[in-house]
């Protein structure tokens, strides 16, 4: 079994009321471990049943602490700047190709494929499927399905209107 993990808390319990309030539901927990660990509250086991997390998480939200105090603590480290890297120029490449009614993608496979072939972007289908949605709002567009056994002689009757009828 392990030694327990102890820090000092340098902050004031009305500086981590403040901060508690002032940052994002997110990192409240962490706040809140800082202010009960300074009340006196240091049992492992008692402060993850308080904050609802779990032990590995406390140990590591500690170490930040030690590391680089608060604003360590408080530093997010989920998500980043993911961008597509695509540029400008080949963006409005892009719109242009989708904005001709005539030569536009019939498939999100045929858009990889002259994405890959003309611009030398090599991107995954469901990467340039969910591009084109968020960026276009592009969809694929299929047509209805027709019977089989149709008449197309009923079909011709039906499409073409009466004499003297009013259609509106």
């Amino acid at each position: 079994m392990g030694a327990t993990f102890h820090i000092q808390v340098t902050e004031l319990p009305v500086e981590l009321k403040v901060q508690q309030s002032s940052v994002s539901a997110y990192l409240r927990p962490r706040v809140k471990m800082l202010s009960l660990i300074a009340g006196g509250t240091t049992a492992v086991g008692t402060l993850c049943a308080k904050l609802g997390v779990s032990s590995p998480t406390l140990k590591e939200w500690k170490s930040k602490y030690q590391q680089g105090g608060l604003q360590m603590l408080l530093s997010e480290g989920r998500g980043g700047d993911k961008r597509s890297g695509i540029t400008e120029e080949q963006k409005n490449k892009i719109e242009q190709r989708l904005s001709d009614p005539k030569n536009a993608f019939r498939s999100y496979g045929e858009a990889q494929a002259w994405l890959k072939e003309e611009l030398g972007i090599d991107k995954e289908y469901h990467a340039i499927n969910k591009y084109l949605k968020r960026n276009w709002g592009t969809k694929l567009k299929v047509g209805r399905k027709s019977h089989v056994k149709k008449d197309e002689a009923a079909v011709a009757v039906f499409k073409k209107p009466a004499r003297g009828a009013r259609t509106y």
